[in-house]
């Protein structure tokens, strides 16, 4: 067959979605293996096939196409023969010889208006296929309609999938209707609305095995989540286990390219053994391109720890990996998955793809060296649901295919499936010859979660709230022995940063705004964005409930005018800067005051106004250094009446200093232009790159805007793609402070894309780190567009490494073949080092990285900057961008900061303390007069010996325990830490999963793998 030209597929573009439908079948009509013979205005292509009769006969397909009518066209294989009535165009026979055991030359001639041809054709044993059709329907919130009513009709998809189970109850077993529950979310839902009734009958089809429950509440991009909002997740399907009896044993991850190895950590942990992932290639998704041909499936996926997921990947072309079995009729009828699977299958075992067009929605990108090998195996997962398309309600296609199919044919067999069925028949058939890969499936798709900077920004905001007001709670629960009720209220802030982390952004057609379907864009991204800043909202009100109700468990001492209490939730002591509202009220509206520490030292400190007053408590923001506040503890600082703060220096050198970095500004670009160690002399800025330190780049593509799935349209990109590319410049300083607490440069900008962009540099004394923040005026634009802000460090041949939740990404670190290169979606922290040291920088709102270059964002990616311009270890933080063309929001604008931090550091465990300064800082409060009974200047619950090792939070116990520790290792190998207990009383400690599950009784040294996330339930005494 010969490759259709770039005008035939472009003819095709007025009707995608007809030939996103027929382009792979039409493939498979034509015959796709095979031997061809041809005549005058006919072409023959003869195959062996799959497919077997009872009588002990296989069959041999003869696919004819003529340009014109002939006459009767007589075909022979091996002395069996079929008289084809022929006419213009494509018609399809087949011919049935006796089944072979081993491999055969067959005759095969051809006879048609007195002219003859034939050929040789191997004639070989065929695979006796075992087809699992996986029912299911892809939960997309949103897309197809407003949130609200996908919602809804989940709920009746569950409905429908009973009656539909009952209606087939006394069908042929492999053809009885099944249901695989992709997605918990609407499960959740439906078992809190239904009447028992429902609800016993669909737990009996799930303990029967009619429906199949599995473990994720919804397809997400995991890169976004952090590890402890990852891991709630999963904490339904523990509840059905514990509440049913349920077992859940497997996962679906639909539709998103790529997870975390976090995911995997937490699904082994979780007692999932098995994930079935349909990746989706639409967009600008070319894993094959970079090593994805290796990937082959099922494989095990084995995590840092050494426990190992078995894999099932369905690797389709066109976008619709999901929908697979659609493609092959197998939703339709018998007639049609005649005429389609039984040539799939063989091209399945014959050729690197079933399809020629393999992964390319129109065959615009150029040819490229195929060493994918044939399938192997004779067990095959196909996904299937009712129609092609999202939110597809269940129906009894796929059984009535699966029933009238097997009457006919002894091979293929085919059944109604479980992901379970066809995991546990795979292990036990496979297991022993699957290849096993290790580390990070870098998400093809996490360039989209750029397109809503702020929101983004406020949930990842509340990541870290979330998890200081769960330690303050926690600790009020144990010093006021009282426990108000909070859990349900951080329970609903990790659903609604879920609900923004989950894969669905919006519409279909996100710029339209209709009230229903796939035009109902400015309704879902209103929803949508709704989560976002209802766990901002909600994890903040939590932190400062928790704070409040501390101030009212401690007591200032009698001398103090009031006191402030600090409290640390890390596992480490920690030094940092303070910021804390104090009441006028609490200080009886005089602020001549001196502060002390909680040995009596006096403490430099900074007081500011509480911005449009007349609006807001009477107050002033109290901000200061507080040294050594213990590890999950607390510090108390007394006010004392004296001669209040010391006055602000106003400076006019760009030039800061806080005796440990030296930080030189270049005011004209807005850069740092130095950044000086002052203890080893070093020097951490690069200023010889193409771009400079905080540099802000702003690009523009010549792509058009607000038409759906452009970017699978783009033919391969090149550098003409980027249509304009400038940056900040003309700097004026705005602010210029020093005081006994930081020292500060304020540098206003001229930049694209921009009303005003304003980037400021402080030096908090004596912490030896710099923070930046970068606040801008976005103005909205619908055309494509990128925000970069570009870190060139002055390391030679550096090994640049990253956090991603659940583990460790970077040059040299193992990932998983087929994984995207060009970006990352990280959760904080960066560590580059080389021969003579290291640097650590971290990033709080902007979660996507490049690395040394800046990409071109359209298939394959090239590099815009030639190599070694831009530096190897600069790291690049992709902040903003608009370019997709469906589901994520089409413009963005409004007043957005960017923080991020560098710091000198000699290891990774550096590089994680900076993370959690910048993502989880000290809480603090003012005290609530005399009503505390605890007088103590400071104390701690406990410790822990390993600044690489987090305590993510503290928690109640949900398994009968006093309290709980979530402990998550960031180290590079197994480690010990030690967990010292300062004021708990603790009679046992039991170390367990982070489901507080497989519990086992430890002593206060814990093993830790890497990248793990561990429970350690504590009995107190007297408890």
């Amino acid at each position: 067959m010969t490759r259709p030209t770039l005008a035939d597929r472009l003819a095709r573009v007025a009707a995608p979605d007809r030939d996103h439908e027929r382009g792979p079948r039409e493939e498979l009509r034509d015959g796709p293996t095979g031997v061809e013979l041809t005549l005058p205005g006919l072409v023959a292509r003869v195959s062996c096939l799959p497919l077997l009769r009872r009588d002990g006969t296989q069959a041999v397909r003869v696919a004819l196409h003529a340009e014109r009518a002939p006459g009767p066209v007589r075909v022979e294989v091996d002395g069996a023969e079929a008289l084809v009535e022929g006419g213009a165009g494509r018609t399809r026979t087949l011919i049935f010889v006796p089944a072979v055991d081993a491999p055969r030359p067959a005759h095969v001639s051809l006879d048609v208006d007195g002219q003859h041809a034939e050929a040789t054709l191997e004639l070989r044993p065929q695979r006796r296929w075992q087809v699992h059709l996986v029912h299911q329907s892809h939960l997309d919130i949103g897309y197809t309609d407003p949130q609200h009513l996908v919602l809804d009709h989940h709920l009746r998809y569950l409905d429908a999938a009973l009656d539909l189970a009952a209606a087939t109850d006394d069908w042929p077993e492999p053809a009885r209707f099944r249901w695989n529950v992709e997605a918990t979310w609407p499960l959740e839902r439906w078992l809190a609305v239904r009447p028992r009734a429902a609800r016993e009958e669909l737990l009996r089809r799930v303990r029967e095995g009619r429906v199949e429950v599995c473990a994720l509440p919804y397809s997400m991009h995991t890169e976004a989540y952090s590890i402890d909002e990852l891991a709630r997740t999963l904490r339904f399907a523990d509840a059905l286990r514990d509440e049913h009896g349920v077992e859940i044993v497997t996962a679906m991850q639909t539709d998103v390219p790529g997870a975390v190895p976090g995911l995997a950590t937490l699904l082994a942990a979780a007692g999932i053994r098995y994930l079935a992932v349909a990746h989706n290639y639409a967009g600008r998704s070319v894993p094959y391109l970079h090593g994805g041909q290796d990937l082959r499936r099922p494989f095990w996926w084995r995590t840092a720890a050494g426990t190992r997921l078995l894999v099932w990947m369905t690797d389709s072309p066109h976008g619709i990996a999901y929908m697979e079995g659609n493609l092959l009729g197998l939703a339709e009828s018998a007639d049609v998955a005649e005429e389609l699977l039984p040539e799939y299958l063989a091209a399945l075992a014959e050729q690197p793809y079933p399809y020629s067009a393999r992964h390319d929605w129109l065959g615009l990108l150029p040819d490229f060296e195929v060493t994918r090998r044939p399938y192997a195996h004779d067990v095959l997962h196909l996904r299937v649901q009712s129609v092609i398309a999202d939110n597809a309600p269940p129906s009894l296609g796929p059984a009535e295919v699966v029933r009238d199919w097997n009457e006919r044919w002894a091979a293929p067999e085919l059944r109604v499936a479980t992901n379970r069925e066809f995991f546990e028949l795979a292990e036990a058939r496979l297991g022993d010859e699957l290849d096993e890969w290790e580390g990070d499936w870098t998400d093809w798709w996490a360039d989209g979660i750029g397109s809503a900077a702020r929101a983004v920004g406020a949930n990842r905001r509340a990541q870290g709230a979330v998890r200081t007001a769960q330690t303050l709670h926690a600790l009020a629960d144990r010093l006021a022995e009282e426990e108000p009720g909070w859990r349900a209220e951080a329970d609903r802030t990790y659903e609604a940063m879920g609900l923004f982390d989950e894969h669905t952004w919006g519409s279909a057609n996100p710029w339209a705004d209709a009230l229903e379907h796939y035009d109902s864009g400015a309704l879902q991204w209103e929803r949508k964005i709704g989560f976002g800043h209802e766990a901002y909202d909600r994890a903040h009100a939590l932190r400062d409930a928790g704070a409040e109700r501390l101030a009212h468990v401690f007591a200032p001492p009698a001398a103090a005018v009031a006191s402030v209490l600090v409290v640390n939730g890390a596992g480490r002591p920690r030094s940092d800067v303070v910021r804390v509202f104090v009441p006028a009220t609490r200080v009886g509206g005089e602020w001549s005051l001196d502060l002390a520490g909680p040995d009596g030292e006096r403490v430099p400190f900074v007081l500011e106004p509480q911005p449009d007053a007349r609006h807001r408590p009477e107050g002033r923001w109290l901000s200061f250094l507080a040294r050594d506040v213990p590890a999950c503890g607390w510090a108390r600082y007394d006010f004392a009446r004296g001669e209040g703060p010391d006055e602000d220096e106003r400076g006019s050198e760009p030039v800061l200093d806080d005796g440990v970095l030296r930080c030189e500004v270049d005011v004209e670009q807005g850069v740092v232009s130095s950044l000086l160690d002052l203890a080893s002399g070093r020097e951490l800025v690069d200023g010889t790159r193409a771009f400079g330190f905080n540099g802000y780049v702003y690009d523009r593509y010549a792509t058009a805007a607000r038409f759906n799935h452009l970017s699978g349209r783009v033919p391969e990109g090149a550098r003409w793609l980027l249509g304009s590319r400038s940056l900040a410049g003309h700097g004026t300083v705005v602010r210029r402070t020093s005081n006994p607490v930081w020292d500060e440069l304020t540098v206003r900008l001229v930049a694209d894309g921009c009303a005003f962009l304003e980037s400021s540099y402080r030096l908090v004394r004596d912490t030896g780190r710099l923070d930046v923040a970068n606040r801008l005026q976005k103005l909205p634009t619908a055309e494509k567009e990128s925000v970069y802000f570009t870190f060139p460090f002055a390391l030679d041949g550096a090994r640049v490494e990253w956090e991603v939740t659940g583990g460790v990404a970077g040059n040299g670190h193992p990932r998983i073949p087929g994984s995207a290169p060009h970006m990352r979606a990280i959760r904080h922290w960066a560590l580059l080092s080389d021969a003579q040291g290291a640097a650590a920088w971290a990033a709080l709102e902007a979660p996507l990285v490049q690395l040394g270059t800046i990409h071109l964002p359209y298939r394959p990616f090239p590099a815009t900057v030639p190599e070694g311009v831009a530096g190897d270890a600069t790291i690049v933080s992709w902040a903003m961008n608009n370019l997709w063309d469906t589901n994520f929001p089409p413009e963005q604008g409004g007043e957005t900061v960017f923080r991020y931090a560098v710091a000198p550091a000699a290891g990774r465990a550096d590089a994680v303390v900076l993370a959690g300064a910048l993502a989880t800082p000290l809480a603090a409060v003012t005290l609530a007069g005399r009503s505390g009974a605890d007088a103590r200047a400071r104390g701690s619950l406990l410790a822990l010996d390993r600044p690489d090792v987090e305590l993510v939070h503290l928690a109640p116990s949900r398994r009968g325990h006093d309290l709980v520790a979530f402990l998550h290792s960031q180290a590079e190998e197994p480690v010990d830490v030690e967990v010292a207990f300062g004021d708990l009383r603790v009679a046992r400690v039991h170390v367990g999963t982070f489901l507080e599950r497989d519990l086992r009784e430890t002593g206060p040294r814990v093993r830790l793998e890497p990248g793990a996330l561990v429970s350690l339930s504590l009995d107190l005494e007297g408890a």
